[in-house]
Parts: C-alpha cells; sequence; structure tokens
C-alpha cells in the first residue's frame, strides 16, 4: 500500500510563504523495513512546481547509507558550479595524501642555522593557528638560507575574478605563503593596529568618507588605503598583500630578526619540519569555508605527489582515485572559479569515499553542522537534541549549494548533495528553501 504525504505546514513560520509553499511528496510502503522518499519524477515535478526552486537550475541526490542506494534524485546527474563545494575534493584528496600533519619545510643543518625550502605550508604566521612551531624553530637559528624550487606557482586560479584581489577571500597563492599572504588592518577604540607591522608605512589613513571599499590597494602594489570616515566603532579589514619572493624575504628578516637570505647551491635537504595535524587545518578550511587553505592544500598535495602544477595533478587525481566518478571540471581548490562543474550525484560518491575511507566520526567532525561556520544560521538543532546535519555550503552570486551528511529522525543517515544555481532572488530565500526541503526528509524519513 503507497501512503502519501504533503509537506507539513508549519504553525509558527519563520519563513516567507514562498519559500515553504512547494510540496514534497513522499512514499510509505508497508512492504519495507524502511520509509522511502518518492520516486524520482513525483520528486522532479514537485521541485519544478516550487515558486522557489522552479524558477532556477535546482538539481539534487540522496543515498541511503543502510541501504547503499540512492533513494531521491532530481537533475542529479546534470553538471552544476559547486562554488565552495569544491573544496569537498580538495579534502578527500588531503586525506588521501597526507596521514598525519602537513610538512612546511624541507630543511638541512648547517653551522649556525638552517638551509630551506618551501613546501607550501598555509599556517605559518597565519592568525588561525596559534601553534607556530615552525617558526620558533626558524627564529631560534642564527642563519636561514632559503632554496627555491626552480618551478613556480600562479598566484590567481583559473577563471578566478581579478578585480576581486582586493577582497580577504582572494589572497595569492604562493610557495612559502606568510600571515596568510594577507595584512591585517585592525582598530580597537583608539588604537590602530596593522599586522605585519612592516606594512604600517604602506597604509595611508584617510579620515573622510570613503569612494568604495573602506580598505583599498593599488593593483599590483602595495599601497593601501584606509577610509575610517566619522565611525568610531571597532573593526578589522584583511585584505590580500601583492606576493613577491623579495617581500617573502623582507617579511622574513622583519619577523625572524635573524640573517635570512637566498641560497643558490646545492642542498641536501633530508629533513622536514611538519607544521599542523591535517585534520586542524581541514577544520579551519571547511567550516568557514577558507580559500587561501584549499587552494594551498591542493597545491601541496600536488608537489606531495610529485607534480610541480595542480593541473596535471588534478587529471592524474581524475584518472585514478576519482575514476568511478563522472567525467567533471575541476581547476581550483576553493571554488572560486567558475569553471568548476560537477554533477550532485558525484558530490554523493565523492562523500561516500569519504565515508568509506576515513570513518563518520572523523568525517561529521570536519564539517559545519548546524549552527556553526557557515551554517551559524541553518539547521539549527532543538534543545538537548544532537547536530543532524554536517554540510559544506557552496556559495557565489547567483548560486548556492550544499553537500554532506545528514541524520533522520527515525536515526538513519543519509548522504546528499542539493545544488541551486543561476537563481536572481535573494540567496537567504534560496538557503531557507532548501532548509525547510531538508527538514521534511529528516522528518519523514
Amino acid at each position: 500500500m503507497i501512503q502519501y504525504f504533503p509537506l507539513r505546514k508549519l504553525t509558527k513560520n519563520p519563513y516567507s510563504n514562498s519559500t515553504i509553499s512547494f510540496l514534497i511528496l513522499l512514499i510509505l510502503t508497508s512492504c519495507a523495513s524502511v520509509k522511502q522518499i518518492a520516486i524520482e519524477k513525483d520528486a522532479s515535478r514537485l521541485l519544478n512546481q516550487s515558486p522557489i526552486f522552479s524558477s532556477h537550475f535546482t538539481g539534487f541526490s540522496i543515498y541511503d547509507i543502510e541501504l547503499n542506494q540512492f533513494i531521491a534524485s532530481h537533475n542529479s546527474t546534470l553538471k552544476f558550479t559547486p562554488a565552495s563545494n569544491t573544496k569537498l575534493l580538495t579534502a578527500y584528496t588531503t586525506l588521501r595524501t597526507f596521514s598525519d600533519s602537513i610538512p612546511s619545510l624541507a630543511l638541512q643543518g648547517i653551522d649556525s642555522g638552517f638551509i630551506v625550502s618551501p613546501l607550501g605550508d598555509p599556517s605559518f604566521l597565519y592568525s588561525p593557528f596559534k601553534n607556530q612551531t615552525v617558526f620558533e624553530k626558524l627564529k631560534s637559528a642564527k642563519k636561514i638560507l632559503i632554496h627555491l624550487p626552480e618551478s613556480e606557482v600562479s598566484p590567481y586560479g583559473s577563471g578566478w575574478a581579478w578585480d576581486d584581489y582586493i577582497y580577504n577571500y582572494q589572497p595569492q597563492r604562493s610557495l612559502w605563503p606568510i600571515y596568510g599572504n594577507t595584512v591585517s588592518i585592525k582598530k580597537a577604540g583608539d588604537t590602530l593596529t596593522i599586522t605585519p607591522p612592516f606594512f604600517k608605512d604602506y597604509v595611508e589613513i584617510l579620515k573622510q568618507q570613503r569612494p568604495g571599499e573602506l580598505i583599498d590597494r593599488e593593483l599590483k602594489f602595495n599601497l593601501f588605503k584606509a577610509y575610517l570616515e566619522s565611525d568610531t566603532s571597532d573593526f578589522e579589514r584583511i585584505i590580500p598583500f601583492e606576493y613577491s619572493n623579495e617581500l617573502l624575504l623582507q617579511l622574513l628578516n622583519d619577523t625572524l630578526a635573524n640573517e635570512v637570505n637566498w641560497y643558490d647551491g646545492e642542498a641536501i635537504l633530508t629533513d622536514t619540519l611538519y607544521a599542523q595535524h591535517i585534520d586542524s587545518v581541514l577544520v579551519k578550511m571547511l567550516k568557514p569555508s577558507d580559500n587561501f587553505l584549499a587552494e594551498q592544500l591542493l597545491l601541496m598535495s600536488a608537489r606531495q605527489s610529485g607534480f610541480d602544477e595542480v593541473k596535471p595533478f588534478i587529471k592524474h587525481i581524475k584518472t585514478t582515485w576519482l575514476a568511478h566518478l563522472s567525467d567533471m571540471v575541476w581547476v581550483d581548490g576553493s571554488g572560486l572559479s567558475r569553471y568548476n562543474l560537477i554533477a550532485p550525484v558525484d558530490q554523493v560518491r565523492l562523500l561516500k569515499n569519504c565515508l568509506d575511507e576515513f570513518g563518520w566520526e572523523r568525517m561529521t567532525a570536519l564539517l559545519p553542522s548546524g549552527g556553526e561556520g557557515t551554517l551559524k544560521d541553518l539547521y539549527l538543532p532543538l534543545e538537548e537534541e544532537e547536530p543532524f546535519i554536517f554540510a559544506k555550503t557552496g556559495t557565489l552570486s547567483n548560486n548556492h549549494n550544499l553537500s554532506g551528511y545528514l541524520i533522520t529522525k527515525s536515526g538513519k543517515r543519509l548522504i546528499f548533495s542539493f545544488m541551486s544555481n543561476h537563481y536572481i532572488r535573494p540567496t537567504t530565500e534560496v538557503k531557507k528553501a532548501m532548509e525547510a526541503f531538508l527538514q521534511e526528509i529528516r522528518n519523514a524519513y
């Protein structure tokens, strides 16, 4: 016997009427040991009737872990712009590449110091990481000689927006990042603090109405302007600096306060300095969706695997570790590029890989749960209720996606990917509609 259930109306409606006015068709089969979601054609029909989802390109895929099968889908094999859902690919690659901690520097001891070669470690003097064992090790030496690899790194990824260079979400990539490759301009009371202090002479403070951004920087030059206006409130602005090897040397000399210089001779770099535990870096990448960490981790994974560049490394991953996924376009580590394209069903398959190889406890600890990170105001568990969703968001203008793990009211564990592209309504409405949809699945299945 088959029974049909409409979407439950909320008594106190926290959303707009248009957000929850669509129906989700659910099927309960008496002959099955679990409740199953409606067949694909019915779910698709109802999504197509939604005033929210029918106005843009929507796809989803849901997988029951216990049944080991897909239970519902809608446009699940079509390709979507994943935005920061791309970080799931980066996280999987990083977990496959590094077993414990990320390497920071290749090292050779010399009289009174070290010869070092950078490995791409993004945590070096980056504010989210309080543990700076690599910095302390270098500071203890009287002399640091830097042996740079011959290959260079493109500062920006393929398809990144060039005019986003002033925003904190698009720092430049480099072999030896320092301070997150950004400048922090922080106002607390009457005190203005600039970090690194090296940039104090390169920041112009203007107490006037701003013409555009609160903080600005010259294109290709490290000349900053901070507009304070008449605002007396505290703030912190973070803006990427223009990276160069010369600037790196200046910053290291200024910060370490010892002799730092280049080394062009032969080096036998047999030792390695390790930085942060890999999970501590991935948590800081996935929960707040840190693009800088994602880009550096993919770069580090490539070099650890013997590739000088990310592009051939991605091709290698697609044909080996992820050969079971359908063809996708994957060009960067963070999802800043709109060239990235992936299907919801493959996001689910990727998350299934993560589960099989690294376990439920580890993966759910890495991802944002309801009420934290990029899910801060969404999927909030009730009082004394355990978190029930662990998922990565992915947002660019006109695009929002969510992929991860969901625990239903009956205790079933699902893997899902819900992708919404090319809408012109406020992203908040799309997020709330997706939340209502997934809440209904949680309640009914």
